[in-house]
């Protein structure tokens, strides 16, 4: 006779093996997700690892996304099906990537894909006025006041002088911020 498991939702030892080896998260990292979840689940008992939760649910489950002016991008980002709605897997592969454990280089993967706001494989001029407005709550008002912070940014990180950033410009860029990878993260 084996072992019964205690894992909550009917995790399998498996599966949280799985788990482990595809993401940055500790064991008591994915149970304590596992639980949250089990909380605002469908049946309140099976984890569903596919059920795709609405915004008002991630944030009651993530609450470090309530005021973040990213929100929305980083809800599309890390959406398996792009609808901004999450998944268990979904939430596993943010949290992976916020996790203390994850590399500054995934990290700043997904960040460059969280800035990339127009989607087309570069930061420009458009990106940053966009990232302006999010981070000073639209307070930057002149359109040239803004073109002025993106020309500074881009003649600091664009290396090739594309007029664009490029997601290894933006490593490297990043890879110069020490506080990077604790700014880019949050606990479970």
């Amino acid at each position: 006779m084996g072992l019964t498991s205690s894992l909550p939702g009917r995790l399998t030892e498996e599966l949280l093996e799985d788990y482990l080896q595809l993401t940055y998260l500790t064991r008591n990292d994915i149970v304590k997700l596992v639980k949250k979840t089990m909380l605002v689940s469908p049946d309140y008992e099976t984890l569903n690892p596919h059920h795709r939760y609405d915004l008002d649910t991630i944030i009651s489950l993530l609450p470090e996304l309530k005021y973040n002016p990213f929100r929305d991008r980083i809800l599309r980002i890390f959406s398996s099906e792009k609808d901004g709605r999450l998944s268990f897997e979904d939430m596993l592969d943010l949290c992976s990537a916020m996790s203390e454990n994850c590399p500054y280089e995934v990290k700043a993967r997904w960040a460059f894909q969280i800035y990339d706001f127009n989607g087309d494989g570069s930061i420009d001029a458009e990106d940053i006025g966009i990232m302006v407005d999010r981070l000073t709550n639209g307070k930057i008002n002149s359109e040239l006041d803004k073109s002025h912070i993106a020309n500074v940014l881009l003649k600091a990180i664009n290396l090739q002088k594309s007029g664009s950033i490029n997601q290894l410009e933006f490593e490297h860029a990043i890879g110069k911020m020490p506080d990077f990878a604790s700014t880019f993260s949050f606990k479970i």
